[in-house]
């Protein structure tokens, strides 16, 4: 099989860096990241620790622990009963949980029955035996970003790895005990198979989304519409024994139990549904009006989700070449899409944005590099800010920037990947024509 192209190294005096290298601007990124890195880390470790009084926010892992010590016992029909999920995190934590007393299990049955052996360890025990895994999935998810970003100088590519280290939602989603990594290694390799031709591989690597599915549906649009169908002969085998798994643990009777009930959540404000501080559509529509409450803001939502992926069929119809560049600027507006229109999108699961990030980057013109570099260096210090300008400033702030970034991404793939290079103005390189 062809192996993929390679970018060629920029020649030093053509090249526009991530960051100047000879100047004090490269200083002082990595100062900024290196400080932001030890303080976020130092707090995770005092967390790991069982130090709480450093963290201000309450920890997710206790609805995964209980749903998986339900299956464990054999209860596994009740891990979508608010009331039995509830008393299964009293009996685990001691006491309520979250801000409201009770956290609900949002995920399929099956990844409940993947964790169920850390359910035999006490909840502290397996908080921290899970962050552990965690960790060492970080560290693959660094290395599939410095994969990702080949044909940069290694300067940048240490630059795009720490700088995704040191995002306050991955520390952020360490300590509450989320699976983000998971989904970023998912993201970021089946990106990396599909670019080296191996769309079997990709399909494997694409399985972990089923954790959440909401994310594996836009990917899969996508890729049935382009006729990968290498990615669906070993990725609906996957899913069918996710589903079988799934009936297995909560019932037959039972099949549509989890669909219905991540459905209904929509309309919840309470139980671990926090909608002001998603940053999906239904999080910035939910600064002016609660999606969960007012009819009018869910259609709203709805009739913004259809745009956003009409927006992408638009700016991606055409052949598709998986190792083109142009598939990289695609990869990177399909990630930001299936962002917005997600109805559960809190601040942890946004790390899945750091491989389309690095990809972006590292086919970005020569000419535009560093006002890409820009553009991404403010998204993370939006991510810094957390959920403070949801809760406090009542602005959508990172949402707002996704809306905006896929706004630029569909210009970007339109105005200067599509379009005939004469036919490109004030730019002195061009990506890929389609």
């Amino acid at each position: 099989m062809e192996p993929p192209r390679r970018r060629p190294a920029t020649p030093p005096d053509a090249a526009v860096a991530v960051v100047p290298q000879r100047d004090g601007r490269l200083r002082w990124l990595w100062a900024v990241l290196a400080l932001a890195g030890i303080a976020e880390w130092a707090q995770a470790a005092a967390t790991f620790l069982g130090h709480d009084r450093f963290r201000w926010f309450s920890q997710d892992f206790p609805a995964l622990y209980a749903a998986a010590r339900l299956v464990a016992e054999g209860a596994g029909a009740g891990v979508y009963d608010t009331r039995t999920i509830a008393a299964a995190e009293l009996a685990a934590a001691g006491r309520p949980v979250g801000g409201t007393g009770v956290l609900a299990y949002f995920n399929p049955p099956f990844f409940a029955f993947i964790l169920s052996p850390l359910s035999a360890l006490s909840l502290t025990d397996a908080y921290r035996v899970w962050t552990l895994l965690s960790v060492g999935l970080v560290a693959v998810d660094a290395w599939l970003i410095w994969l990702i970003a080949d044909g940069m100088r290694r300067s940048s590519r240490a630059a795009l790895v720490l700088a995704f280290l040191t995002l306050f939602p991955l520390t952020y989603g360490l300590q509450v005990g989320q699976f983000s990594p998971i989904l970023v290694t998912s993201w970021a390799a089946a990106f990396l198979l599909l670019r080296r031709g191996r769309p079997r591989s990709a399909g494997i690597a694409l399985a972990p989304l089923l954790i959440k599915p909401e994310l594996l549906l836009p990917v899969s649009a996508y890729l049935l519409w382009k006729r990968q169908w290498g990615v669906f002969s070993t990725l609906v085998p996957a899913a069918a024994v996710a589903v079988a798994v799934s009936l297995w643990v909560i019932g037959p009777g039972n099949a549509l139990s989890y669909p219905a009930y991540l459905l209904h959540s929509t309309t919840w404000t309470a139980d671990g549904v926090a909608t002001n501080v998603m940053l999906g559509w239904n999080g910035i529509i939910a600064m002016r009006w609660d999606p969960a409450l007012i009819p009018t803001a869910r259609l709203a939502v709805a009739a913004l989700g259809i745009v956003t992926l009409a927006g992408v069929a638009v700016a991606c119809r055409g052949p598709l070449d998986l190792r083109s560049d142009r598939f990289a600027v695609q990869w990177a507006l399909l990630t930001v899409a299936t962002l917005l229109v997600d109805p559960h999108l809190y601040l942890q699961d946004t790390i899945i944005l750091a491989p389309a990030a690095a990809a972006l980057l590292a086919v970005a013109p020569a000419a535009a590099r560093g006002r890409v570099a820009v553009a991404l260096l403010a998204g993370w210090a939006l991510l810094g800010l957390g959920v403070f300008p949801n809760e406090h400033l009542g602005i959508n702030a990172f949402g707002l920037y996704l809306a905006a970034g896929a706004l630029a991404l569909v210009l970007w793939l339109r105005i200067f990947v599509d379009a005939p290079p004469e036919q490109v103005r004030g730019t002195r390189s061009r990506l890929v024509t389609a």
